[in-house]
C-alpha cells in the first residue's frame, strides 16, 4: 500500500520558513530545520516560503537571487524523518525533499507545523499533494 493517495491525507503538515531556508530544504541542500519545540509528528511536510526578507543574505549560498524567490507559496516538500534535541533547540530532519515547478500560493502560519484552516487552503494542500505524488512516482 502506498503512503500517497489522490487526496491529501489529513496528517500532512506545512512549515513556514524564511525564503532561503525553505528553498534550501526543498532543494535538499539543507537537511535539518531548527526550532525551539519538539514534535512527535513524522510524515510529509510542505515547505512554505515566508514573506520575511530578514534572511535574504542566505540566498548567496544557494546561488539564487532573492528576487527569484516565490514568497508566500508552498514551494516543495519533504518527509520529516526525525526530531532530535541539539543543545537548546530541536533539529527537524528531512529526507526525500523535492522542489515544485508549480508553487502553490497560500498564507503561512506561525505554528511550527500547520494544517489548512479553510476550504481554500484544503484545495491548495490537495494541489500540492498531487504535485508531490507525481514527482515521487516519477522518481521511481
Amino acid at each position: 500500500m502506498s503512503i500517497l493517495s489522490n487526496e491529501c491525507p489529513q496528517t500532512v503538515r506545512a512549515m513556514t520558513c524564511h525564503s532561503p531556508f525553505a528553498y534550501a530544504l526543498a532543494l535538499g541542500q539543507k537537511r535539518e530545520e531548527y526550532r525551539r519545540r519538539s514534535t512527535n509528528y513524522r510524515g510529509w511536510v510542505f515547505f512554505h516560503s515566508g514573506l520575511s526578507t530578514a534572511s535574504d543574505y542566505a540566498f548567496q549560498y544557494l546561488d539564487m537571487s532573492p528576487e527569484d524567490a516565490k514568497r508566500g507559496y508552498i514551494i516543495g516538500g519533504g518527509y520529516l524523518n526525525y526530531c532530535s534535541k541539539s543543545g537548546n533547540i530541536w533539529a527537524y530532519g528531512f529526507i526525500n525533499s523535492v522542489i515544485f515547478e508549480n508553487a502553490q500560493k497560500i498564507k503561512g502560519k506561525q505554528p511550527i507545523l500547520w494544517q489548512p484552516a479553510n476550504d481554500y487552503e484544503v484545495k491548495i494542500f490537495n494541489s500540492a499533494w498531487q504535485i508531490l505524488q507525481s514527482m515521487i512516482h516519477a522518481a521511481k
